[in-house]
């Protein structure tokens, strides 16, 4: 259902162009360093102590007497992948948790756990034991595969629709800085010694208990207090504060437009969700965008960019100084994406992204192909990874999740994040499984396994996602709904055109009876 036109074009000067205003700005900032940078600084933090850990680890196999190579190698990738797995069991989490506990409580809850899994991990080197870590990690990775998802649904139910994108990507930019800082302390000079890894990997905590004091005083999602918990007066008092003014009534009707236009879909469960008719496209963007984001290739190069940089020149210490580098090059284009995805638009950043992977994937093959010979394309071949990732993150990476928000209406929106955080994670962990068996088997070629994926992504998009910003969640909703009665219409003009092709050799002669035989025009 849609505003009255000439409502809308009253209201658009003002409503169109909310300020960022001072409590909503303070809000993202907080959310974002203080949760999904949690998320980050975990998904790396194991990389440069992992020779530490194999130490550790070498202490309960000869105490067990089960000392051997394979069996450290197994633990080693287990120890990294454990982390994904968590991810999965903690992205499957959020849309009950979301629903029956608030987006906020969501937030504090897990925060809560974030809190307990650090605790764990700082006793690692006084339990010494292999298991208790690797539980650790997994116990990690189910609050980052919870927060991965709560914070953008949290932050896209809080943003005006023109500051939407910017403030969704701003959980990417917390990541990134996460990552980052994981990377710094974890140099030797720092916490990456024997004595203080555990601390490396507990740190955390504080952020956690950071937010366990302030979250609660942040106010819930107006639309989840509208639509879902039918709080109105709650709700605007909610946007009064988020939007710095006492007139938020344009917003409150246009919660009131939206709860009227998904009235079935509230009734139904999760699981009835995914397989509701009217939500079976946006099912299926949700899917194809996340597996886009993860098979550009990109998870081979954050799992095992050290070993990627390591060469007979450049030793394993050495090129952590260099992915310290590439990561702060990585922060740079995130804080570029979120200044501008609001002004530039999704589809073109993301078409963008998809086109720099899809061409730097056969450049990195031929590049690490030739450096066997030719000494002097190992530069060349750092310079090709580096646009790599600044591709990724300019689209594939931090806008599947933006779009897949907007794509849903408020009582499936949880929905559709715990989906697409579900395949994210699912893939992520698969990946770090096979990546580096791959790469074992094929060397420098690896790459061009993720070529046609990256090209289909962009085909995809390009042919099925439309342009989002600035516009509400209904326009978006009607907006996908116009464009599939349009596909209806052009493949029912088509089959009316010639209806009796193929019949008779092809003539257009009209036999005696042709209702059993013209083609019928698809319904909608």
């Amino acid at each position: 259902m849609d505003l009255d036109p000439e409502k809308a074009k009253q209201m658009s000067p003002r409503y169109l162009n909310q300020e960022l205003t001072r409590p909503l700005m303070t809000m993202t900032i907080i959310l974002t360093f203080g949760s999904s940078f949690q998320y980050g600084y975990n998904l790396w933090v194991v990389n440069h102590p992992a020779s530490l850990i194999q130490e550790d680890y070498n202490i309960t196999l000869k105490m067990k007497k089960k000392e051997n190579q394979n069996t450290m190698n197994f633990l080693l990738t287990l120890t990294n992948v454990i982390y994904s797995l968590g991810g999965v069991t903690g992205s499957l989490m959020v849309c009950p948790m979301a629903d029956t506990c608030g987006r906020k409580g969501t937030l504090v809850i897990t925060n809560l756990l974030a809190f307990i899994s650090a605790i764990f991990l700082g006793f690692s080197t006084i339990v010494h034991t292999y298991d208790y870590t690797i539980f650790s990690r997994l116990l990690s990775g189910i609050c980052s595969g919870i927060l991965s998802c709560a914070v953008p649904l949290y932050l896209a139910e809080i943003a005006p629709r023109n500051l939407r994108g910017g403030i969704m990507t701003m959980a990417m930019v917390a990541v990134a800085s996460g990552v980052l800082f994981s990377q710094i302390l974890g140099l030797h000079e720092l916490l990456g010694s024997h004595k203080k890894w555990a601390i490396l990997l507990s740190l955390t905590g504080i952020l956690a208990v950071f937010q366990l004091f302030i979250l609660p005083k942040f106010p819930e999602s107006p639309r989840f207090l509208l639509i879902q918990r039918k709080n109105e007066e709650k709700a605007r008092q909610v946007l009064r504060v988020l939007r710095a003014k006492e007139d938020v009534q344009e917003e409150i009707e246009e919660l009131h437009q939206e709860d009227i236009a998904e009235m079935e879909e509230k009734e139904l469960s999760v699981l009835n969700r995914l397989r509701y008719k009217g939500l079976r496209k946006q099912i299926i963007y949700v899917i194809l965008l996340m597996a886009g984001q993860q098979f550009t290739g990109v998870n081979a190069v954050y799992y095992y960019t050290e070993y990627i940089y390591r060469t007979k020149w450049l030793n394993g210490y050495k090129s952590r100084y260099i992915i310290i580098v590439c990561s702060t090059f990585v922060l740079l284009t995130l804080l570029f994406v979120s200044y501008s995805v609001d002004s530039l638009g999704r589809r073109l950043l993301i078409l963008l992204g998809f086109g720099i992977c899809s061409t730097f994937c056969v450049l990195l093959t031929i590049s690490q192909e030739l450096q066997m010979t030719v000494s002097w394309l190992s530069y060349v071949t750092y310079i090709f990874l580096l646009i790599f990732l600044l591709g990724h993150v300019l689209g594939p990476g931090p806008l599947p999740n933006v779009i897949i928000a907007e794509l849903f209406l408020q009582s499936s929106r949880s929905t559709g994040i715990m989906l697409g955080g579900f395949v994210h994670w699912l893939l992520n962990f698969i990946t770090g499984v096979i990546v580096l068996q791959v790469e074992n088997k094929i060397g420098s070629y690896s790459f061009l396994l993720f070529w046609p994926l990256c090209i289909a992504s962009f085909v995809f998009i390009f042919r099925n996602i439309p342009e989002t910003k600035q516009k509400s969640f209904l326009q978006i909703r009607n907006l996908l709904a116009a464009r599939a009665i349009k596909k209806i219409k052009v493949r029912g003009s088509h089959h009316q055109s010639n209806p009796f092709k193929g019949l008779h050799g092809g003539r257009r002669k009209k036999p005696r009876a042709v209702t059993s035989h013209v083609p019928s025009v698809p319904s909608i």
